[in-house]
């Protein structure tokens, strides 16, 4: 063979070696030159970015949260045909399944309001009437207290029962009615409370015999300590130098005043009590001096002071913190105790029977 043909034959094999590499590589390369393959350099970015829609077809659910499912609805106590509803919920697809629970909580509200319809009027629990009446005693017995009657010491309980709820229903001081109710009953243990005092008071210095009303001797009468034991009967209040000074003032007026207005009375005499005095001291020495007055009328029993409890410390700081009563801030100049309109009463039933 020549050179020349040795040449064309070598050339030949070589363009034919060179069309198969190409024709096998076309076949290996199905993709297309933006498909990434595999180990090759391509990235996350090389995905078409649009992502497929969701599939509205019932979703599969794996055994393991199947399982935890169910045993957890079996711990709630699911009936058996909520437990197929749970099932469904499960495969429901996403917007089923807000749709669903949309729907419950509408349900749930539709219930919540029958059962408010259906519910009673609102009234006083016996839980929360012996709440109030446990700060009764210690309101009435304070010696920062300004008034017995009126509106002050009503608004100290109420105050009270707003800070700890109590039995009170939930927003209470927002419901007028409500409101008023819990208002009425403070206002009622009040009133007995003044009455069971007004009581101890008439029998520490009378008695009724045959419908008349007895002075009783001097040597008859209750003493302070004794009087203040009575007071403190049934509360978890002790016996003080502020209480006593309290009592010996109300037995005075009581001497003064024995009617339906005793209270009244009692309460402006207090007023006129802190118009005299300059300053807290003043007020102080004043009490002191209705103690001794006392004890040498009606008993010089030696008084054993106790301290004061928890709960009347606690009214104690309310009243000072409300701004109800400041003995250290009142108004100088001097006021007469006025005399009484006429002589002491001596209608039983006005005495023993009247409210307060």
């Amino acid at each position: 063979m020549s050179d020349d043909a040795s040449a064309a034959f070598v050339a030949d094999l070589q363009a034919a070696r060179e069309r198969r590499r190409q024709a096998t590589n076309s076949r290996k390369r199905s993709r297309t030159d933006s498909s990434p393959t595999r180990g090759s350099d391509a990235t996350e970015n090389d995905f078409p970015s649009t992502p497929l829609p969701l599939s509205t077809s019932n979703v599969l659910v794996s055994r393991n949260v199947a399982t935890s499912m169910h045993n957890h609805a079996k711990k709630q106590k699911l009936r058996p045909d909520q437990m197929i509803q749970v099932d469904t919920f499960m495969t429901d697809a996403q917007t089923i399944r807000e749709t669903k629970l949309y729907i419950g909580m509408l349900g749930i509200q539709n219930d919540l309001q029958k059962i408010i319809a259906s519910k009673p009027a609102y009234s006083v629990s016996v839980e929360l009437k012996t709440n109030i009446q446990t700060y009764i005693a210690p309101v009435l017995l304070s010696p920062k207290l300004a008034a017995y009657k009126g509106s002050e010491p009503v608004q100290i309980v109420f105050n009270l029962i707003k800070k700890y709820r109590f039995d009170a229903p939930a927003g209470f001081e927002n419901n007028p009615a409500d409101a008023g109710k819990i208002t009425t009953t403070i206002e009622d243990a009040f009133t007995q409370g003044r009455s069971k005092f007004k009581k101890l008071l008439f029998s520490s210095v009378r008695i009724v015999q045959d419908k008349k009303i007895i002075d009783l001797p001097a040597d008859k009468h209750t003493s302070l300590f004794g009087l203040a034991q009575g007071f403190i009967k049934g509360s978890k209040c002790r016996i003080n130098a502020g209480l006593c000074g309290r009592i010996a003032l109300m037995r005075k007026i009581f001497l003064l005043y024995p009617g339906t207005n005793f209270w009244d009375k009692l309460d402006e005499h207090l007023a006129l009590i802190r118009d005299s005095c300059d300053n807290a001291e003043d007020i102080d020495i004043t009490f002191e001096d209705l103690v001794e007055t006392d004890k040498e009328l009606h008993g010089n029993v030696e008084i054993v002071y106790q301290g004061t409890d928890d709960i009347q410390e606690e009214i104690d700081t309310t009243i000072a913190t409300a701004g109800m009563i400041d003995t250290a801030i009142t108004v100088p100049g001097p006021s007469a105790i006025p005399a009484p309109s006429s002589g002491p009463s001596t209608d039983a039933g006005e005495e023993g029977g009247g409210e307060e």
